[in-house]
């Protein structure tokens, strides 16, 4: 191939993955703007959508997009703590909503609300949260 079919060929491939950025993004918005759909929520509702058990000790795990450890994980005495805690990692990382990917009596998992492609840290940046019911 020469060289100008590379382009283009790169080019399609460059818009593909735009618009499919964009229908992720889109679909997102729609579940956080939709009452009834508790998948995509605020940090203010979080609290109000756990369904930890009462009572005992709660392990916070903040995990990097790659999977990897963002930081050592941490013992809290509560499940609102916990959650606290975590929302205030996220807001750090300026992510502004949450996509519950689990939500039991023994553990609360939720993460970004879409994969963020930031370069070459794109791996190191907060993806999820793990709270665990210990105790």
């Amino acid at each position: 191939m020469d060289q100008q079919t590379n382009i283009i060929i790169g080019l399609i491939i460059a818009v593909i993955m735009a618009i499919v950025s964009w229908i992720i993004i889109s679909s997102r918005q729609r579940q956080l703007d939709d009452p009834n759909d508790n998948s995509v929520v605020y940090f203010e509702q979080l609290n109000d959508i756990c369904s930890l058990q009462s009572g005992g000790k709660y392990l916070l795990r903040v995990l990097r997009q790659s999977g990897n450890l963002q930081k050592e994980d941490q013992i809290y005495s509560s499940s609102e703590s916990a959650i606290k805690a975590a929302i205030s990692t996220f807001k750090r990382a300026k992510i502004e909503c949450a996509h519950i990917t689990k939500n039991t009596e023994v553990e609360f998992f939720f993460r970004r609300p879409y994969y963020h492609h930031g370069g070459s840290a794109e791996g190191k940046k907060v993806g999820s949260i793990e709270i665990y019911k210990v105790e």
